[in-house]
C-alpha cells in the first residue's frame, strides 16, 4: 500500500491484513505481541479469516491446534466470540 508518492520519497506498507497476519504469527510463535494484536482490534469476522492463513505458517502438527487456541483467547480478550 502506497502512503505517499512524492518527487524524491515513496512510503510503503503492509496493508491491514496482512499487518494482522504478521501479528498473529508472532503472537503464536514468541507469545509476546499480545499488545500488538489488541491495539488493532480485529473484528470477530477478521479472526474467523485469518484461522485458515494462521494453521498452515508452521509445519508442527500442533500448530493449528495453538492457532485457533491463540486467536481465540484473543478473541475473548477483545469481547468477540470466536
Amino acid at each position: 500500500m502506497d502512503l505517499h508518492h512524492g518527487s524524491g520519497l515513496l512510503l510503503r506498507t503492509l496493508g491491514r491484513s496482512d499487518l494482522l497476519c504478521t501479528r498473529l504469527f508472532a503472537l503464536g510463535d514468541r507469545g509476546f505481541d499480545l499488545p500488538d494484536c489488541l491495539a488493532l482490534a480485529p473484528s470477530e469476522v477478521e479472526l474467523l479469516e485469518l484461522e485458515p492463513w494462521g494453521a498452515y505458517q508452521d509445519a508442527n502438527p500442533d500448530w493449528p491446534a495453538h492457532v485457533r487456541a491463540t486467536l481465540s483467547r484473543l478473541g475473548r480478550k477483545l469481547g468477540r466470540g470466536i
